[in-house]
């Protein structure tokens, strides 16, 4: 398994774990690839780690 289908699949596994209404504040709008965590708007920088890896949640 390539390094990019191991991070595709971790990057789906977060989405599904955020998408599963686990959330306190409902389910968020966009997620970082880098550091996993939900992020509220669409920033062009995460604000958590700082990379430019915010998508929004399909």
């Amino acid at each position: 398994m390539s390094l990019f289908e191991k991070a595709g699949r971790k990057f789906e596994e977060t989405k599904r774990s955020f998408t599963g209404g686990d959330d306190a504040e409902g389910d968020p709008e966009y997620v970082c690839r880098s550091c996993e965590k939900p992020v509220s708007e669409d920033y062009d920088h995460c604000p958590h780690c700082g990379d430019a890896a915010v998508e929004p949640v399909e």
